[in-house]
Parts: C-alpha cells; sequence; structure tokens
C-alpha cells in the first residue's frame, strides 16, 4: 500500500513591473472580461510568453 506523498505549496515571489499606462488598461479590460484578476491574467501571459520563447528556440 502507498503513501500519499504531501507536496507543500510552491513559495511565492513579489515582482514589481512598470508599464504604459494603456498596457495596464488592456491589462484591466481583460482581466475584467474573464473575471479574473489582473496577477492571474498577467501569471497566464507570462507561462504562454515563456512557453513560446522556449519552443522558438528549440525550433530555430
Amino acid at each position: 500500500m502507498s503513501t500519499p506523498q504531501t507536496t507543500t505549496p510552491e513559495r511565492t515571489i513579489r515582482f514589481t513591473v512598470d508599464m504604459p499606462e494603456s498596457l495596464h488598461q488592456h491589462l484591466t479590460d481583460v482581466a475584467t472580461r474573464l473575471k479574473r484578476k489582473k496577477a492571474m491574467v498577467v501569471r497566464m501571459a507570462l507561462e504562454q510568453a515563456l512557453k513560446d520563447l522556449d519552443d522558438d528556440a528549440v525550433v530555430g
């Protein structure tokens, strides 16, 4: 009989980014449309962008 493994949640790091007001407004609009917090939209976008960059590095 195997024992279920417990995992500790990954530590969160705060990261501050300066951006143009127009980009911030776009972020706000998208977050509102998706009914998500802006921080979640930024994490989603960053994860996708990093994946795309990794994929490009493998292909290119």
